[in-house]
């Protein structure tokens, strides 16, 4: 699978904008500010119909414009598919296509195109934030099953639901529960199946990362992942009602504050170096050659769950790696797909061979 074509209208700082990308990879090169963690943000949202920085739509309209429009080429085994976002701020409407066909839903087009996205920004705000670290094991996993994708969407609606009752009735739930059950219910079905879901995708991908963290790095600590939550641990069968259990558990506490307090959205993936936990312990240059580790395991998961590679986006991957690190992530991508970086410099790293083309923006 690769990108063999993405066009920009209106999108951050590009008003039009046509970009042709070789099978085997680019390198774009330019300064700061001209819009190249653009161009990979705008690829990667062909794959997952949101920005990757958690921006809102709105927000990555063009400064004066009322809309934005991002198309893509995409070959996957000899196939063309031809895919395309498009929001409409007046509207406050979002639509993804597929041959020129309006899919039901947005999030249909997630599967079409798989793409991983590793950003500088993230070492911080994923390793260091619960909610961003399920965000990334969640984004993984939807990329290569569309049934998980449906169970969060509908574990976010209910628990919104939920979460409204707990507000909104407070006190009066605690002479009728019987209100909640029935949210419990729906909550307990879709989270148990995410849960198991992570932890599926946990131990497959831990193995992966712990191999790519020791070529990267150039010391001795290990790689691990840990999964805590409610349900974690027991019979995989009896998770339902074990969160049906633990939402019971908890219920005057919630009503006293006002939200739900079990559940896989206060579940923590956690990237640990020795069993230390990387975002309490972890230097810089840990805590980014852990996320580049996991970035290209989530890459060989894909194509083992698909039988496609990912098209593996690497946004100012050199900046704070040393050299023997930055050689050694450059020799690992060798081994992958279709690879697009940027660099805000022309490195000393040898990235001008014939593997990739160069973008000056």
């Amino acid at each position: 699978m690769h990108l063999s074509r993405l066009k920009l209208t209106d999108y951050r700082n590009f008003d039009r904008a046509d970009f042709e990308f070789p099978a085997e990879g680019v390198a774009i090169s330019g300064q700061n500010g001209r819009g190249k963690s653009n161009i990979l943000e705008a690829i990667f949202f062909l794959a997952i119909a949101k920005s990757a920085r958690g921006t809102s739509d709105r927000d990555v309209v063009r400064w004066g414009a009322q809309a934005f429009v991002i198309e893509g080429s995409v070959e996957r085994q000899g196939e063309p598919v031809d895919l395309r976002v498009a929001f409409d701020a007046q509207q406050k409407k979002k639509k993804a296509f597929v041959h020129g066909q309006p899919l039901q839903r947005v999030s249909a087009i997630v599967g079409e195109f798989n793409a991983v996205l590793f950003s500088p920004e993230d070492v911080d705000l994923v390793l260091r934030t619960p909610a961003e670290r399920r965000r990334l094991l969640d984004i993984l996993i939807s990329q290569s099953s569309s049934p998980h994708l449906s169970d969060l969407e509908t574990y976010r609606r209910v628990l919104a639901q939920r979460n409204r009752l707990l507000k909104d009735a407070g006190p009066r739930l605690r002479l009728n529960p019987g209100q909640l059950e029935a949210w419990d219910s729906q909550l307990a079905e879709s989270g148990a199946r995410i849960v198991s879901d992570r932890l599926a995708t946990l131990a497959s991908i831990e193995p992966k990362a712990k191999t790519y963290y020791e070529k990267i790095s150039s010391e001795s600590e290990t790689l691990s992942l840990s999964y805590r939550g409610t349900v974690v641990s027991g019979d995989p069968d009896r998770r339902r009602s074990d969160l049906v259990e633990a939402l019971r558990a908890r219920r005057d506490d919630e009503i006293r504050l006002g939200h739900t307090l079990s559940g896989p959205h206060r579940d923590h993936l956690i990237f640990q170096l020795d069993g230390r936990p990387v975002h309490q312990f972890g230097s810089k240059g840990q805590m980014k050659s852990a996320l580049l580790a996991w970035k290209l395991a989530e890459a060989a998961y894909l194509h083992e769950r698909t039988g496609y590679r990912p098209v593996l986006l690497m946004d100012d991957v050199f900046s704070e790696l040393d050299a023997p690190r930055a050689e050694a992530v450059l020799d690992l991508v060798r081994d992958f797909g279709q690879v697009v970086l940027t660099t805000a410099r022309d490195p000393d790293l040898d990235i001008r061979e014939e593997r990739y083309g160069i973008v000056d923006l």
